[in-house]
């Protein structure tokens, strides 16, 4: 089971009328599209989401506008925050404030994890344990390396805080090595954090083309894609699952 968030570009569209565009334009790629397996099937359900922490924002002249897909315009919506929506014309939505948003967070982020850094001892990646594995897979299992990999003080105080909530280290940090991760560049981190603030891992064009986050370039296509939007396309994210 894998979830995703894929982002629909639509002709101009009234809020009303977005699921059912959605819909159309969502079709072919529907896993259960032919009586066999959907070569080009990428999901076999989805329903309009964002994620609670980087839903679109909405430029501030634009607030109250009924054009924007909000609880206000469709009643199957949870409310969401001030100047906050699902989606809507693109240029009703503000994709400077929601990279701006999300590299705030990137930068509170590494300053929560070097706080942590610096009071407990040094961590080393998984790789090191699972490579000591792979030199002797016999004296050395695969879950020996993995147990002390997140024996670690510095590995287990990030996994109590995911658990707990912390705002700065989500549920991801359960799946991901938080010390492999903040041993990239912190520029690199910075810039593929800018470049996925606005598109999700897939984007479905008005072309009627699904590309994703497998293909090579993926974010900075995307995301210049949509920038380069005529202002009445309608953007909205959609949660899939395959």
């Amino acid at each position: 089971m894998t979830k995703f968030l894929a982002t629909v570009c639509l002709p101009p569209t009234p809020p009303d009328r977005v699921a059912d565009a959605i819909a159309v334009a969502m079709a072919p790629y529907d896993i259960n599209a032919t009586d066999d397996w959907n070569p080009v099937g990428e999901w076999d359900a989805w329903f309009v989401h964002v994620h609670p922490e980087s839903p679109f924002v909405v430029r501030p002249e634009h607030d109250g506008d009924r054009r924007i897909l909000t609880a206000a315009t469709d009643d199957g919506l949870d409310p969401l925050g001030p100047l906050e929506c699902y989606g809507g014309p693109r240029g009703l939505l503000d994709f400077a404030a929601m990279r701006r948003r999300a590299v705030r967070g990137h930068d509170a982020l590494l300053a929560a994890w070097e706080h942590l850094a610096a009071v407990h001892p040094p961590a080393r990646p998984l790789t090191e344990f699972a490579a000591r594995h792979e030199a002797d897979p016999d004296g050395y299992p695969l879950a020996r390396a993995k147990e002390d990999h997140l024996a670690q003080p510095l590995v287990q105080e990030v996994a109590r805080r995911a658990v707990a909530g912390d705002p700065h280290f989500g549920m991801s940090f359960l799946t991901t090595d938080p010390v492999a991760y903040f041993a990239g560049e912190h520029a690199a981190l910075r810039e593929s954090v800018l470049r996925a603030a606005v598109p999700g891992y897939a984007l479905l064009g008005l072309d009627g083309r699904w590309r994703d986050a497998g293909t090579e370039g993926y974010w900075e296509w995307a995301d210049d894609h949509l920038e380069r939007l005529d202002p009445e396309t309608v953007v909205v994210d959609v949660l899939c699952h395959c």
